[in-house]
Parts: C-alpha cells; structure tokens; sequence
C-alpha cells in the first residue's frame, strides 16, 4: 500500500483579494516555472492580450515603492503588509490616481529626474485590502499579462498557493513521458548507456505506457509534465513525487519499492538561488513555446543547493537496481498541481542482475557493404568502444588504452549479443591529456584496426578551468561553477541544419557535457574565418536540435585572436554566423491607405531573425518630422504616442532601420487620412 507524503503546511493561511479586475482568464504561468537560468518566481493572471484591466491590494498595507523601468517588471508596485510580506505587482499599463495619486507621484520624478524611466520611487502610502492601484498592461518584458509576486521578508519570493490565494482549478497536470537515464559504465537500459524517453498515454486515471524496459545497474528519472490553471498555457507542476514498485504536479515524488525516492515542492527560493533552473529542469529538453514542454529532474546534482527547501531526494535520486530484487518493479509518479489536483503515471521496468540480458537479441545491422564497425562514445565520466561485426570475428577483439602520463591498459571486449563486443573505460583525472585508444581484431583473416585519441579534460567543480579544441574553440568555466566534477570536451559536429541569410562563419561545435548547467555562467570563444571582411556582422549562436533554428547568443569579438566569445548557462551547440538578413518593416497603425477616427498613437512593426533589431537606428517621422517612440522586442513594434490629436485630413508615417549587424531594412512609408 502506497504511503503519502506528508507535505508542510503553510504557517498561516491569509484572506486575499483577488488582485485583477478581469477574473475568468486563467493563468498563464505559476510560481517556480522554466525562465532559462532562473525560475519564474510569482504567477501570471492572463488578461486575453488586453491591457487597462484594473488592479487591486491583495491585502492591506504600505506601498513603499513605485518602480518605473524599460525592461523587467516595467511598471510595477510594492506593498508591505503587517504580517511582514510583499506582494508585487509587476508590467502595469499606469498607477491609480485616484484617492493614492500614485500616477501624479511618477510624474513628478519624471520631471525631477528628466527621464520617461526614473526607477525606484520610494514612498510611504497606506492602502486597504482590494483598493485600485493601477491597471494592467505590457510595460516591461512580456505580452499583456499581469505578475504577480509575494515575498518573505521582501527578499525571498514564496507561491502564492500556499500562502491564502486561491483559483477554481479543476484540471489535473498532465504527464507526457517519464525517462531513465543510466549512471555509470557499469549501467544499462535496454542494453545502452544513453538517456532514453518513454511517452506516456491517459488510460483510465492513469498515464501509463505498455513497454517494459530492462534495467541494470544504477538509474536516474525525468519526468515530462504540464499543468493548465483556467487556461490553454502550460504551466509548471506545483509537487512531485516519485515511488518504485508503489508511488506526486503541485509536488513531485518518487518511491522505489515502496520507499520514497524523491520528492519536490515550488514553494519558495531566495534570489540567492533562483539561477540554480538547471538543478530543477533538464536543460537539454525544456523549451518554452510552440510548445512549451517542461522536463524536471527526479534526481539532484547538489542536495545542498537545490533551490526549494521542501525537496527530498534518496541517495540523491539514484536508484541503485543492484540491491533491489531482480524482476519486474512498478514505478509509482504522483504529480499535483497548485490546488492539490493529483495526476498518477505507472511505469513497469524489469531489474536484471547480468547486464548482457538488457541487449536486445535482433542481428547487428550495419550500413550497405560494411562487415564491420567501430564506435568511440563518450558519456559522464566514461567512454565506450563498441565493435559491431556482420561477420564472426577469428577471436575477441583486443583493446588498449595509452594514458598520455601513464601505463598502458588492457581492457577485455565482450560480446553482449551476437557481433556486438563492448569495453566501457571509466574516466579519471589520473588520465588528464590525450588518451590513445587501440582496437584490433582479425575477420576472416583480415586485421581489423582502429585508433582514437580521446582528450581527457578533467574540470573540478571549485576550480573551474578551460577545455581547448586547439585555437578554434574553447570553453572556460569560472571556479565554483559546476556542481559536480566533469570532464569536458569540445567537437565538431554536423547535428545542425543550415539557415538561409545566415551563413556559418566557423566551424560547428558541440560543447560537452552538454546540458550540464553552470552556476555562474561560463564562456565560449570560437575563432572564424580568415576571410570574413565584416567581423561586426558575426556573432556566436545556439543551435536549439528541438526547433531546429539558430539563435544569437553574442558578439564579444577579439579581432586580434579572430575570435567571437558569448557567455552560456550550459554546454551545447555553438557557431560563428555571419548576419546577412535585411531586417523587414512589415506592417503599420493605421494601415496605409485607411481611414481612421481616434488616433492615439502610430506604430510599425520591425522583425529581424539574425542578431536582432538595433533599437538607436530606427527613425520614424510623422508628417515630415521626426518623433520620439519605443520600441517593444516582444511584439518587435516600434510606436509613437501622439501628444495631441491629428489635424483631420491626410498624414504620412516613414520608417527606417538597421539590425545590430548593420543590415538596413527597406523604408517604408504610410499613408493615412485622420477623420
């Protein structure tokens, strides 16, 4: 029988107000989701892209600060209350006048400070329990949405589910895939070493999945889930919890053979902690949009700085199947959202004791011609020499490995089916340089040989360190970066796909290990062609293998070394591409050629797929002059505020642009009559 897990309750449970105007929109996001290096750390009221809803106090208190700024919260409020919280209220259209005069306070700071963003205002104003502040908007990052945020002490955001908000939720999460991840060389799922997904599919009450995988060794999960608050937005789970042979997304936790294994709950983090994303969600697989999957991890790299405090992981969520009884075992996952609506995924896996039963037995296929083939792979913190052979080897295969700095080893090659031979080398810091590989065989008396070098680049976690693929590319990595010890190395690679406009400028690497993420961030440099005639056009970019596109990192360029640099948050695929698309003015407000009453502001809006548009080239006139607007990233619009009204009649809006590679984009004009 299935034991719960006891989760901490909430010290005191408060009576909010709702703090939007608009109510039946859902949410669009929930405390503790995916932003990158960082976690979400408040939750989002949709407002169905409107702005101008009306916003009021959760709760009584003080507003102490009015925060007027370009990008982050935007427009935003503060408000201390009694019991020693904050609640946020964050990408405001405008403050309240009324009763507060909070808008009249901004206005004159404006004027004082001779800025349209004067940033923190403090101040010392009561305000009751759902008393307007301000209404929603856009200002900031983001689409129209409203944020809202509480925190502890000021400093420390918790979820406002566990503090007293509410939502009528009746929506369990869904659970899309649970994964297994082998650890060590001495560890198999279905006779490999690699990361392996299996999808998940309702039946009944119950995700499940009808494949049984065989497993050996030691194992760690990942478990791809969403949930949906009163909207279509896939939000992040609110607990986990993970069982083996028995059994939540408002928590996470696993249990093996009725043992819990793991348990996670997004209640609250520091800002101390909040770039530690990475330890929460696999960086590999989690995206956001089009659409946004998340994959957290049911295992912890480091116990002692994982984000969440009510987070609990056995033997750091690694199941160890060599102490578990060999034969069929159920895994148990419990997934519940922010208002306790529970999701369960049962999965049934199958422990064997000798690691050649996990190998599937069909043939060895090989490609047209071929009777053989040798294989390199590299994995954490070992390799692997694989030999598949079409046709009987005379003997087993012999292997020897060279240290740069030490003996020579043998390592014996045994078959794990018929034509498939494997040795697996744990790598150690012992072996740091080039590590010479050397296979030999004979095939119907034919010798069979094959060399690597393998560079070994051991990175200590306290110590950082640069890993070198000559003067190509290399990765640095500052001291207390890492969580863990790695060994690391750079590739090239051919997993990447072309772009048309924007031409490779270097070779392609792969960055390993890729995925790991960093603490703090860390740097690669690529070196790029000699022929390259316009360096600021270049910049290094992200190869993303899911939405198979590029995206622009950064353009530190070093002429002298012929080098881009750009500061990553993990390991991945990154190049040197050279930025030859014209930015597009695409579209205006109001449209050329149309008639239009009521006009408050003219906008155009400016995409670019390279390096992105330069926001200090963009001009735009009205009527022959040149007026000052704003440019918006997330809606890639540049608008105009009109101070006073159109005089009736015909009026004409001109922009010009570049990109920050110095491409311009054609001008473009509209023509408009103002009624």
């Amino acid at each position: 029988m299935l034991m719960g897990f006891a989760t901490t309750q909430a010290e005191q449970k408060n009576d909010w107000a709702y703090p939007l105007e608009l109510t039946g929109a859902g949410l669009s996001s929930n405390f503790g989701e995916f932003r990158g290096n960082r976690v979400h750390t408040g939750i989002d009221f949709k407002t169905n892209m409107q702005t101008g809803y009306k916003v009021f106090a959760i709760d009584g208190g003080t507003i102490t600060r009015l925060s007027v700024k370009k990008l982050g919260f935007g427009n935003a409020i503060y408000i201390e209350h009694p019991n020693g919280l904050m609640s946020v209220y964050g990408h405001l259209e405008r403050f309240t006048d009324k009763e507060l005069g909070l808008q009249n306070v901004v206005e004159q700071q404006r004027k004082k400070r001779g800025t349209k963003y004067p940033g923190d205002i403090s101040v010392n104003i009561p305000v009751k329990k759902g008393q307007l502040i301000g209404y929603s908007g856009e200002s900031g990052y983001g689409l129209p949405h409203l944020h809202l945020e509480v925190r502890r002490g000021g400093a420390t955001p918790i979820d406002p589910f566990e503090h007293g908000f509410s939502y009528n939720d009746t929506i369990a999460p869904t659970i899309e895939s649970l994964s297994i991840e082998p650890v060590g060389a001495e560890s198999f799922v279905n006779g490999e070493h690699t990361f392996q997904e299996f999808p998940l599919n309702k039946q009944g009450d119950t995700f499940a999945t009808p494949q049984i995988p065989k497993i050996s060794g030691k194992v760690r999960f990942t478990v791809s889930a969403f949930d949906q608050i009163g909207a279509e937005n896939r939000c992040a789970v609110d607990e986990i919890d993970l069982y083996i042979a028995h059994s939540g997304v408002d928590q996470t936790d696993l249990f093996i053979d009725e043992h819990h294994v793991f348990h996670n709950q997004f209640d609250v983090v520091t800002y101390d902690t909040n770039q530690r994303g990475g330890l929460v969600y696999d960086y590999n697989l989690t995206r956001l949009s089009n659409p946004t999957h998340y994959y957290y991890r049911l295992y912890m790299l480091s116990s002692a700085l994982f984000p969440y405090r009510q987070a609990f992981a056995k033997t750091n969520g690694v199941w160890d199947t060599t102490t578990a009884q060999a034969g069929r075992h159920t895994l148990i996952l419990q997934m519940r959202d922010a208002t306790g609506n529970l999701s369960t995924a049962q999965m049934q896996v199958d422990v064997v004791k000798d690691a050649a039963a996990t190998f599937a037995q069909a043939p060895v296929k090989l490609p047209q011609g071929k009777t053989w083939l040798a294989e390199l792979r590299e994995f954490d913190g070992f390799i692997e020499v694989a030999l598949l052979t079409a046709v009987p080897l005379s003997a087993e295969p012999t292997l020897t490995l060279r240290p740069q700095n030490g003996a020579v080893k043998a390592l014996a090659m045994t078959p794990q089916r018929q034509g498939d031979y494997r040795a697996a080398y744990p790598l150690s810091a012992k072996d740091a340089g080039v590590l010479t590989i050397e296979l030999a065989a004979t095939q119907q008396g034919e010798r069979i040989a094959q060399r690597w070098e393998f560079p070994v680049n051991p990175i200590f976690a306290k110590q950082g360190g640069v890993v070198r693929y000559g003067d190509k590319a290399t990765m640095s990595i500052p001291a207390g970066a890492l969580y863990q010890n790695i060994f690391a190395n750079i590739w090239p690679t051919t997993a990447y796909k072309a772009q048309d406009g924007l031409p490779l400028k270097s070779d392609v690497f792969d960055f390993r290990p890729t995925g790991t993420p960093f603490d703090a961030q860390g740097k690669v440099s690529i070196q790029y062609a000699a022929d390259v005639k316009s360096p600021q056009k270049l910049g290094v970019y992200w190869w993303d293998n899911i939405k198979e596109r590029w995206y622009y990192m950064d353009d530190e360029l070093n002429p002298a070394k012929r080098t881009v640099s750009a500061n990553i948050i993990y390991p991945s695929i990154y190049a040197v591409i050279q930025d030859n698309l014209n930015p597009a003015i695409t579209e205006f407000s109001p449209e050329s050629g149309s008639a239009a009453s009521n006009v408050s502001k003219v906008w155009a809006v400016i995409k670019d797929e390279g390096k992105g548009v330069n926001e200090s080239s963009i001009v735009m006139t009205l009527d022959g002059k040149r007026v000052d607007g704003e440019f918006d990233p997330d809606r890639s619009r540049y608008t105009y505020q009109l101070t006073k009204n159109l005089a009736p009649g015909k009026h004409t809006v001109t922009v010009q642009a570049s990109d920050k590679a110095g491409n311009p984009a054609n001008p473009q004009t509209a023509t408009f009559i103002a009624k």
